[in-house]
C-alpha cells in the first residue's frame, strides 16, 4: 500500500478509471510524514485487490504497483494475500518478488513455506541454512500450475 495521497486509486486525486471509496490516509494535512498514513500499515486496501486481480492480466498499473501490494503483506505479516501476488504474477515479477525478498526481507520466507511445503520442500525461517537448494526453493516459487512459461525463458529476457 501507499500513501493515499499518492494513490491512483484516491477517491479525489487519483488518475486511474477506478477508484476506492475512502482514502485512509488523514485528509487536512498535506502529507503525512507526521501521522498516521496508510504507507506503514499492513491492511489491505482497494489497491491490494486491484494489483493481485489484475496480474493475471498483465495490466501495467497493477505491475507498476506490485512493490506497493508485496509492502502490505511483509508490514502486515499477510500470507494469503503474499501466496495470492505471486500466484497471480508474471514469470518476471515473480523472479522480482523473490530476489526482493532474498535481500531485504529475507526473514519474510516463511510466508512462503506453504508453497515450498506443497514441494515436499522444508519450511524456511529466512535464507540461513538454504545454501545449494536454493534453486529447488526458486523451481517452487516460478511454478504456477496456470502459467506455460517457465521460469529460465524470464531469466533470459
Amino acid at each position: 500500500m501507499m500513501c493515499c495521497k499518492k494513490c491512483p486509486f484516491n477517491p479525489i486525486s487519483g488518475s486511474a478509471e477506478e477508484r476506492c471509496r475512502q482514502a485512509l490516509c488523514g485528509s487536512i494535512r498535506s502529507g503525512c510524514a507526521d501521522g498516521f498514513c496508510a504507507a506503514n500499515i499492513g491492511s489491505r486496501c482497494y489497491q491490494d485487490y486491484y494489483v493481485v486481480n489484475r496480474l493475471y492480466q498483465q495490466d501495467p498499473l497493477a505491475e507498476s504497483l506490485v512493490q506497493h501490494t508485496l509492502k502490505t503483506a511483509i508490514v502486515g505479516r499477510d500470507r494469503a494475500l503474499l501466496l495470492s501476488l505471486f500466484h497471480a504474477a508474471s514469470d518476471n515479477i515473480r523472479l522480482q518478488l523473490w530476489r526482493w525478498l532474498e535481500v531485504y526481507e529475507p526473514r519474510s520466507l516463511w510466508l512462503l513455506n506453504p508453497i515450498f511445503a506443497s514441494v515436499g520442500l522444508t519450511p524456511l525461517d529466512s535464507m540461513i541454512g538454504m545454501g545449494s537448494r536454493r534453486a529447488k526453493y526458486l523451481d517452487a516459487i516460478m511454478e504456477n500450475p496456470y502459467s506455460g512459461r517457465l521460469y529460465k525463458s524470464a531469466q533470459t529476457a
